[in-house]
């Protein structure tokens, strides 16, 4: 008894010491335009809204992975997606940016999901299906997407940017064997304490243009930096369903890949297509398109073409 009592306390030491901490919840200035939409616990969801011009053709959805979205420096993606003519809304899960959560984990994974399906179906071109509704995700956001998409009744076509469904062993991304066994013991003793970085070792990132993305990243106070083992193995149930979703996904769909992408293998990619249950979907490669922003921005013509077809339907 001696024993498992001091077991217990080294076991409590260990943890509450090793516990990594997230920044709190950055202050909206008053000026940001932005508004919050209240879920149905209560919690406070940020929302921008970008719009270009009052007669827009559709509304694009930015769909965001756990780490959150910083509408400032994605403005580039952005713009390049409204094209002048669509208006963009950009979503801050909870937990993440203006949102109200605990940064870093969070006590059910579904209410992630649920949020954005709430919100979309409040929306009012969602209700009155004056215009078009298409989501774009990008990386795990792709996964985040398809469970969102699974729980609309209608959906106009979803953008895919590197979709995560196979992953390559990356440097400065992938756990070493010390770190796997360190996340095994937070699973058993402590799944709710955020112990995983996901902004990985920018050093080590081989590619000079996601390097830069990760180091930009890393101290953006509107992302999140650690999760809880809890928060990990969910999105990993989410990534491993993608599949299962795209044999139901019954809108169009382009899927784009970056042909150096260090981090998503290609044969994930060529998987979710094959298995996409709409015959409207289109696969590109583009060419020297890393795992980061510079793939979305080379295929930016291939994009607006797409939008601008599915509002012409």
């Amino acid at each position: 008894m001696p024993k498992m009592i001091f077991f217990s306390l080294c076991c409590t030491l260990f943890f509450s010491c090793n516990e990594l901490k997230n920044p709190s919840r950055p202050v909206l200035l008053e000026k940001e335009p932005g508004t919050f939409v209240t879920a149905k616990d209560r919690i406070k969801i940020f929302v921008y809204e970008y719009l270009p011009v009052s007669d827009y053709s559709c509304t694009v959805y930015i769909i965001s992975g756990i780490t959150g979205i910083n509408h400032h420096t994605e403005k580039e993606v952005i713009e390049l997606l409204a094209n002048g003519k669509n208006r963009v809304v950009v979503i801050h899960p909870r937990g993440t940016g203006y949102s109200d959560g605990k940064r870093g984990d969070i006590s059910v994974f579904s209410d992630f999901i649920n949020d954005y399906v709430e919100i979309i179906k409040c929306g009012r071109d969602y209700q009155s299906k004056q215009h078009k509704t298409v989501l774009f995700g990008h990386s795990m956001s792709a996964a985040i997407l398809l469970a969102v998409a699974d729980k609309l009744e209608h959906c106009d076509g979803a953008i895919l940017v590197n979709p995560p469904y196979q992953q390559k062993k990356a440097k400065g991304m992938s756990p070493t064997l010390l770190q796997y066994i360190k996340y095994a013991s937070y699973m058993i003793f402590a799944k709710h304490k955020p112990v995983v970085n996901m902004a990985g070792n920018p050093a080590l990132i081989e590619n000079p243009e996601d390097r830069k993305e990760s180091e930009q990243r890393l101290n953006d106070p509107l992302l999140v930096k650690y999760f809880s083992m809890y928060m990990m193995l969910e999105s990993k149930k989410i990534m491993n369903l993608m599949l299962e979703f795209s044999k139901k996904a019954d809108y169009p769909l382009l899927l784009i890949y970056g042909e150096k992408d260090n981090i998503v293998d290609q044969k994930g990619c060529e998987l979710i297509f094959d298995r996409w249950k709409s015959d409207k979907k289109k696969y590109f490669i583009i060419e020297n398109g890393t795992h980061g922003k510079s793939t979305v921005v080379s295929g930016k013509n291939i994009i607006n073409k797409w939008i601008n077809d599915i509002n012409n339907e």
